[in-house]
């Protein structure tokens, strides 16, 4: 299961995502906002007043690509996900979670992958509802309790602002601000997860996100053989966990340290 601020978000770790797909795992996916703010970078694909439904299609697009079976929406405000209050938001994440009740959780790191307060706002909120799943006293009605066992976010290695061309250098442009990327120092690298198979499904999924295309974005510029060989491994930090001990360093299976799994 995979908690995201925005349309196209899924990517972060949509190699991995479209390979435990054909592996034949079930994987949901909640957007938490239909991306209307977004900016619009095609002429011809959206308006201001169409862009909510034309993010909610790329999304599908994407989702179907990547092999995901179930897709879900909390419509939360783009732009705004710091307003929806706290205690309203963990209770329709807990309400999810205790549903679905995933093996993995994943979400936004910390830092956001770069600092959008829509990033940091769904990890705070899904880092609570992590936490509150698993309370009995929190919120009964919403069903038994679920622990997770493992919660998952994106990590970017080092190495990656110098083998991607111009990365160290891209900034995200949001509300007058220049937004960096932030890197991962190689003792969040808990987990490599071996792409190669599922690289061309995520790229695809890509390709349904035009409307979020920057025509001088760092990946509207690289070839998609560059992209293959960049995105046929993804990074994954492991944030947090409901297990007797975790899982050794680096692992590359989302399943280890699960017991009722047998591969490490």
């Amino acid at each position: 299961m995979g908690v995201f601020a925005h349309p196209d978000d899924e990517l972060s770790v949509g190699g991995t995502l479209a390979r435990y797909a054909t592996e034949g795992a079930a994987i949901t996916v909640v957007c938490a906002t239909r991306g209307e703010a977004a900016t619009i970078f095609c002429d011809d694909c959206a308006t201001r007043e169409t862009l909510p439904v034309v993010r909610t299609g790329e999304m599908e697009c994407c989702c179907a690509e990547l092999g995901v079976q179930d897709l879900r929406w909390l419509d939360w405000p783009d732009g705004g996900v710091s307003d929806v209050p706290e205690a309203q938001a963990v209770a329709q994440l807990v309400s999810l979670v205790r549903e679905i009740r995933p093996h993995v959780l994943f979400t936004h790191p910390p830092h956001g992958g770069y600092p959008h307060p829509d990033h940091i706002g769904v990890y705070e909120r899904v880092m609570a509802a992590f936490s509150a799943a698993a309370d009995p006293d929190f919120l009964p009605a919403a069903g038994p309790v679920w622990a997770t066992p493992k919660v998952y976010v994106r990590a970017i290695p080092v190495e990656a602002f110098d083998v991607i061309p111009n990365f160290r250098d891209y900034r995200i442009q949001l509300n007058g601000q220049a937004l960096a990327f932030e890197m991962d120092p190689p003792e969040h690298i808990n987990a490599i997860i071996d792409c190669h198979d599922s690289v061309d499904a995520r790229i695809r999924g890509w390709h349904c996100h035009r409307s979020q295309h920057n025509p001088n974005g760092t990946f509207s510029l690289m070839p998609e053989e560059m992209q293959r060989q960049i995105f046929s491994q993804e990074y994954l930090r492991l944030l947090a966990h409901n297990l007797p001990s975790p899982p050794s360093t680096p692992h590359n299976r989302l399943e280890a340290g699960l017991p009722e799994f047998t591969h490490e």
